[in-house]
């Protein structure tokens, strides 16, 4: 066992046993072998906690650590605190990665390894069909005089999963960066955005080495929650950060505009959980969501929310200067008469 591995590589465990396999086998394969696995079974219910144990036997570079279920967050926290690395990636146990992952991130790195930042590549996406679709992302090199970009261009180009990605161990022990285990959406770009506050660089090429599968999630098994409670708590850590950026960058008001306004797709998520069929949120408690939305951003809504949809747009003008009871009653409406495939079905 190398005790001083260049990449320390984290993989969270839930209930993947039909793909786990295909996961460690591709790390195996790295062309780059200076490295260590940390598996984090996070309370798995079928085999995927055997399996783990039985890739510990087969190379010493693995090791397991075994937890009662306390979602993706937690786990991937767990394997910041164990890992020996100089680097980080995370590749998650559904998803797998061609034999140059390692070589290709760790060649995006500056030749002085005094300098720590973040090297990210782009990705494919394994469709239900079988067929991959490649993901392109912007090839840049941004210091961090221009990371404002980050939030007003480039979390909307493919950047903001945890995915294909080379984060500094030293950074992230040093400034204790950390997932936040209470959001459980977007907490992979939370976790960015707070390591890019301490980064010196953000290396960027379209290459596509990891492989995601589509339409398996590791939080979909675990303790995702899509209720208002989590959605809203993401909006406002979004914008807490909106507002550090904003101090530490001195955004001006054009830059920040686009930053307001790609806070609408957080928003349109927070009203979209309230009006989910399987949160069945008694009319009170809806209405109680709406005051507290309403009494902290109705500035916000008002110049920023910007809604895609006509019916939105609607929606926005009662929940702006009309009230919170005609608003539930227009979401009701959409939700029985015409929209149920927004909200889900009975």
């Amino acid at each position: 066992m190398n005790n001083n591995p260049v990449i320390s590589i984290i993989v969270p465990v839930y209930n993947v046993e039909k793909y786990l396999s295909q996961c460690l086998d591709s790390i195996l394969e790295q062309t780059f072998t200076d490295f260590e696995v940390l598996l984090i079974d996070d309370g798995s219910l079928d085999r995927s906690g055997d399996i783990c144990d039985k890739y510990v036997e087969k190379d010493g570079r693995i090791r397991t650590y075994h937890q009662q279920n306390a979602g993706v967050s937690s786990a991937r926290n767990v394997g910041l605190y164990y890992a020996k690395g100089t680097y980080i990636t995370f590749i998650d146990s559904d998803d797998y990665v061609t034999p140059d992952y390692l070589k290709n991130l760790s060649d995006m790195l500056p030749i002085d390894s005094s300098s720590q930042g973040m090297v990210v590549g782009g990705f494919s996406k394994l469709l239900p069909d079988g067929s991959t679709q490649i993901v392109h992302v912007p090839e840049l090199n941004i210091f961090p005089s221009d990371y404002y970009r980050v939030l007003t261009e480039l979390l909307e180009q493919n950047i903001k999963y945890t995915c294909s990605k080379l984060y500094d161990n030293r950074l992230i022990q040093k400034w204790n960066i950390q997932f936040i285990p209470s959001i459980s959406c977007f907490e992979d770009m939370f976790f960015m955005l707070d390591y890019l506050l301490y980064s010196k660089f953000l290396f960027i090429r379209d290459n596509s080495d990891y492989i995601y599968r589509v339409g398996y999630s590791l939080n979909s098994l675990s303790t995702y929650s899509s209720d208002f409670r989590s959605e809203y708590a993401a909006f406002v850590n979004y914008l807490d950060r909106v507002y550090f950026y904003k101090k530490k960058y001195a955004l001006n008001q054009r830059e920040l505009n686009k930053v307001w306004r790609s806070l609408t797709a957080f928003f349109h998520r927070v009203i979209l959980a309230i009006y989910k069929v399987e949160n069945r949120y008694t009319r009170k408690d809806r209405l109680c969501f709406l005051r507290e939305l309403l009494s902290s951003n109705k500035k916000w809504i008002k110049n920023y929310f910007s809604p895609q949809y006509k019916v939105d747009i609607i929606g926005k003008f009662l929940l702006s200067y009309v009230g919170v009871t005609a608003f539930d009653g227009w979401m009701r409406f959409l939700l029985y008469m015409k929209f149920k495939r927004m909200f889900g079905s009975e």
